[in-house]
């Protein structure tokens, strides 16, 4: 028995830091469902709100409330009024699942993970650990690296084999990940990596001590999904995308460079990829949220290498693009103990556009940005670094300057609109002083 959603009192639905717009349509959704009216709060960390690194909710759907996380008392005296009346609460981006960490306590009653899987789940050596100790087939081999001094050098020198993956521990979107081949590379990279890691982690909300990993580079497919658990650890495993990495593609950085709903996997690879998926949310014993597994399909079976305790990044346009799923709704009814509604038949392809700048400095403006716009397959297309921002390639450390999503139901028009848009586009970065 569902005793939440019994209480007709319960009508605040809690969100995280960050503004998501499809949040306030899902919750007009689930109002309609339940039959009584839900609104929202967005509660903000002082500290991200003063420096103004947080998406603004601009139509001012949500009520703030403005609060010092790191305070348990504030945090504590800010809930205490609305605890009776809080149904859900929930948190979509990868930087900001330690604010979420510090708020569940104060809210035991209601639906979502533990504080401990959270920690798991945003800090790569500690995940690819426990998904080694659930099943040691799930993982490539991996090592920790704490510094560019040459005792972890050695200790990566030790253990693993060229080529080598090195990547941050507590960062997403593919920032500071690169490939070396051979000792004098490996060095080179710990030694630029560390040399910038700190102000990456402070820039983009890094979880735990600056630091890095080593992991055997792994031959095979690339592929992302993302998952549903509930309170009793029923997983229900979208569509799989494929993934084509910048290296992949022919450019620097391992940056995701294309995503697409079209698979050319046999119906047996797909059953294996979401069990491997299912199996990584249980490794981490997740609940009561959403997951982001990335996974290589290679000849031995499938690899996890990436899981997160929120959605994929663009995957509510690209769910709701390719299959009608609304990806936004489902978690709000997960979070409120009901099942996901899921549709698996597509509706239409979808491939994504990801672009980064070539050079470091500031960005100085985006040619071509509204022909691309008019390109006939074009769902969104949105600008992530604004004009005047530091600008650098993934594999420094830098962001995506724009991405978008383009959806046709011819496959081939997709794939040269997605080349026209690439075409049109040109970052132009001046040098930084």
């Amino acid at each position: 028995m569902n005793t939440l959603l019994q209480d007709t009192n319960r009508t605040i639905a809690v969100f995280v830091n960050d503004f998501n717009p499809a949040f306030a349509e899902g919750l007009k959704k689930l109002s309609q469902d339940l039959g009584r009216p839900l609104s929202g709060v967005l509660l903000v960390d002082r500290e991200l709100k003063e420096q103004g690194s947080l998406i603004e909710d601009s139509s001012h759907t949500f009520k703030e409330i403005v609060c010092d996380f790191s305070d348990t008392a504030e945090l504590a005296q800010v809930l205490a009024p609305l605890k009776k009346q809080i149904l859900l609460i929930t948190c979509s981006a990868e930087r900001n699942q330690p604010y979420l960490k510090r708020v569940l306590p104060h809210l035991p009653y209601i639906y979502g993970p533990s504080e401990s899987s959270l920690d798991w789940a945003t800090h790569k050596a500690k995940m690819r650990e426990l998904l080694g100790s659930y099943d040691s087939s799930l993982v490539p081999a991996v090592q920790p690296v704490l510094s560019a001094d040459e005792h972890e050098v050695q200790n990566v020198l030790s253990k693993l084999t060229f080529p080598i993956i090195v990547k941050p521990t507590g960062l997403a979107a593919s920032v500071l990940v690169s490939k070396v081949h051979n000792e004098e590379e490996l060095r080179k990279t710990l030694t630029e990596s560390f040399a910038v890691i700190e102000d990456i982690y402070k820039r983009d909300g890094g979880r735990g001590k600056p630091s890095m990993i080593a992991e055997e580079f792994i031959e095979g497919d690339m592929y992302a999904v993302d998952a549903y658990v509930n309170d009793k650890g029923q997983v229900w495993v979208l569509p799989l995308f494929r993934s084509l990495t910048g290296y992949a593609a022919g450019k620097t950085g391992f940056h995701i460079y294309q995503e697409d709903s079209y698979l050319t996997l046999t119906d047996e690879e797909i059953a294996a990829g979401q069990v491997a998926a299912t199996q990584a949310v249980h490794a981490l014993g997740l609940r009561s949220c959403l997951a982001h597994i990335e996974l290589f399909h290679t000849a031995e079976g499938w690899k996890v290498i990436e899981l997160g305790p929120r959605a994929g990044g663009q995957r509510q346009d690209m769910y709701f693009a390719a299959y009608g799923i609304d990806h936004a709704y489902n978690e709000l009814r997960l979070k409120v103990g009901l099942e996901p509604i899921i549709t698996t038949k597509p509706v239409a392809y979808i491939t994504i556009v990801r672009l980064y700048a070539d050079e470091e400095g500031i960005l100085e403006r985006v040619e071509g940005f509204e022909e691309a716009q008019a390109v006939p397959s074009i769902y969104n297309l949105r600008m992530r670094t604004e004009i005047g921002e530091l600008a650098s390639p993934s594999d420094r450390g830098g962001k995506v300057v724009l991405d978008g999503v383009l959806r046709n139901t011819d496959l081939d028009q997709l794939y040269k609109d997605a080349e026209t848009v690439r075409s049109l586009i040109t970052i132009i970065i001046k040098a930084s002083k």
